[in-house]
């Protein structure tokens, strides 16, 4: 059998191997630090490119707990990434915001100490290997809460 063949036949599952996607993708483990305990739900959003800040980004929320929030993306193909999250405290489902327009509640962005305005993807990218990888990413929040 030839490797063109054996590949092919493990594309279609033929040989009782699992899909090739999931040996040409890995999980991306976010941890966010800093994370404040109490009410609300920490949203949390992957994009590409192509999805920054558009509907069709990766998304999840889950519990904030007091110190550290584990989030787990599953099977992401390689490429570049961009993370965001807000930790919506009041649970009303957006990010506050103060009369200048600064967030009010918990946010945390990939590169956010290489910010010196609006968030871009090419600022908040980084590289997610077929291997996976792990990042960790401070929640900021302001002074008033």
């Amino acid at each position: 059998m030839t490797v063109k063949t054996t590949a092919a036949l493990i594309a279609v599952g033929l040989l009782g191997v699992t899909a090739p996607s999931l040996a040409w993708a890995g999980d991306l483990t976010v941890t966010l630090t800093g994370a404040h305990a109490g009410g609300g739900q920490v949203h949390a959003a992957l994009y590409t490119r192509e999805t920054f800040f558009r509907p069709g980004g990766l998304q999840q929320t889950v519990d904030p707990a007091s110190g550290a929030v584990t989030i787990v993306f599953r099977d992401v193909p390689p490429g570049d990434y961009a993370f965001t999250a807000y930790h919506d405290e009041d649970g009303d489902g957006q990010m506050d915001r103060s009369p200048m327009g600064m967030p009010s509640e918990g946010w945390g962005m990939s590169n956010a100490d290489q910010l010196m305005g609006p968030p871009t993807f090419d600022v908040l990218r980084f590289t997610v290997p077929a291997s996976g990888v792990a990042i960790s990413v401070p929640l900021h929040y302001s002074t008033g809460r």
